[in-house]
Parts: structure tokens; C-alpha cells; sequence
């Protein structure tokens, strides 16, 4: 049985981009559902980190060009 976290809306700005995302959790790592970054869906293919601290610092970088979505 997968134990879900309701979706967690952030928002912020990283390098000049500004960005939007939806992050949730489910059994012990935390994923987005959606992000949008200068008002253009990005897909994560997937991607998943262990914590949301994680989960904010890939966002950050790759709304700021640092690293490309998976």
C-alpha cells in the first residue's frame, strides 16, 4: 500500500528564472507532480530524491540551468 503526501506547492527564483513545483511524497521519497519553470512545463522523467531538501536543491539547479532535468 503506496502512503502518500498530499502535494506541497514552492515556489521561488534561481539565477533570473523564476519557478513553480509540486511536491509530493510516497513511500519515502519525494518527487514532483508538476514544475514550471519561466512559464514552461518541464518533465523530470520520473526523478526522485530521499529528502524534500533534496528535492528543492535539484529543482533550484535546474531552473537555474546548473543541471538538466533527468
Amino acid at each position: 500500500m503506496q502512503s502518500e503526501v498530499p502535494g506541497e506547492q514552492v515556489f521561488g527564483e534561481s539565477d533570473g528564472s523564476t519557478y513553480s513545483a509540486t511536491l509530493c511524497q510516497a513511500d519515502g521519497v519525494w518527487y514532483c507532480s508538476s514544475f514550471v519553470v519561466d512559464e514552461h512545463n518541464i518533465l523530470l522523467n520520473g526523478e526522485s530524491w530521499p529528502t524534500r531538501e533534496a528535492a528543492l536543491d535539484a529543482i533550484r539547479r535546474i531552473a537555474s540551468g546548473d543541471r538538466a532535468p533527468l
